[in-house]
């Protein structure tokens, strides 16, 4: 036999390069609970009733184009903005391992998606890092799904056949909306969110977070 045929060849480390980090956080459940109250107490109230309306363009129901008000302060909630900036200042220093900077949030809206409601793909340009909260989600309400933003690469992986289920060929990721659930990334990504398959409404609060280098003294 071949010398070669009997080698063994041994795979060097494989690194990730051009990661895209997701941060996926569980609120705890009697913080949970309240910041449900809250959200349903404010969808009651005048205030929400003049600035909470459909989309002009998607079958959403939002107060995205009312940028004069924000959920997180005409609900006050003041949990969740709380662990909204908790959760981007840990994603900035420990995920992407930059210097702190302050951070602060930069627009806030409610989005309410019915049975058969759906949002196309979208980013939130000019913000720093974006998130979705979710208030109320059924089972089968639609995913938020993120494409593989390397269009060479989702080209590449449909003419060669090479997508598959792991992390590091797939094409997409979709992350299942639970209650309680935050997710959280670079406000470049696209993503779009999947039809409301379901027969209860789909309740999201979404978060732009803007931020400012720290001045050294």
């Amino acid at each position: 036999m071949s010398p070669l045929g009997r080698a063994t060849i041994n795979i060097m480390a494989v690194d990730l390069f051009f990661g895209i980090p997701l941060v996926v956080l569980e609120v705890e459940s009697d913080i949970r609970e309240a910041i449900r109250a809250k959200v349903h107490a404010y969808l009651e109230s005048t205030r929400a009733k003049e600035v909470v309306v459909p989309a002009p363009e998607e079958s959403v129901v939002t107060s995205y184009y009312r940028p004069e008000a924000s959920i997180l302060a005409d609900a006050k909630l003041e949990e969740l903005e709380g662990i909204t900036l908790m959760a981007g200042k840990g994603y900035l220093e420990q995920t992407l391992q930059l210097p702190p900077r302050r951070i602060e949030i930069q627009q806030a809206w409610i989005n309410i998606f019915q049975p058969g409601a759906q949002e196309a793909q979208h980013a939130h340009d000019g913000s720093l890092l974006s998130c979705s909260y979710y208030v109320d989600a059924p089972e089968n309400c639609g995913r938020i799904v993120i494409p593989d933003p390397i269009g060479a690469r989702r080209s590449y992986r449909e003419f060669t056949g090479t997508a598959g289920d792991e992390v590091i060929n797939r094409r997409e990721i979709a992350i299942e909306p639970k209650p309680g659930r935050l997710v959280m990334f670079e406000s470049w990504l696209p993503h779009y969110i999947q039809c409301n398959k379901s027969d209860q409404i789909r309740i999201s609060i979404a978060i732009n977070l803007k931020g400012f280098p720290v001045k050294r003294t």
